[in-house]
């Protein structure tokens, strides 16, 4: 494992990290939210599953696009796709 990708890893684990603290810090009324808003959008993307993998394959390609060592530019582009999957109005974890 390169120096870039121990760093990736340790970035991505911190932020799942902070994720999961921040999601059992929030009140029940706001978890039930955040999960309902989880569950009914993973339906609409089933509902609309052509466009779904057609943003899915445009982020991959933006991933792929990246060189190796670019892990900074991949995590971005596959935040851009998380982002255009679940994102919303309201920022439930930020």
């Amino acid at each position: 494992m390169t120096r870039t990708d121990k760093v990736a890893v340790i970035i991505l684990g911190a932020a799942a990290g902070l994720a999961i603290a921040r999601y059992f810090k929030m009140p029940a009324e706001e978890r039930k939210e955040f999960c309902d808003h989880l569950k009914n959008r993973t339906f609409e993307l089933l509902d609309n599953a052509e466009e779904t993998v057609e943003k899915i394959e445009q982020g991959m390609s933006d991933f792929k696009e990246k060189r190796d060592n670019e892990w900074i530019d991949k995590l971005y582009a596959v935040k851009k796709t998380i982002k255009s999957l679940y994102g919303s109005d309201k920022h439930f974890l930020l």
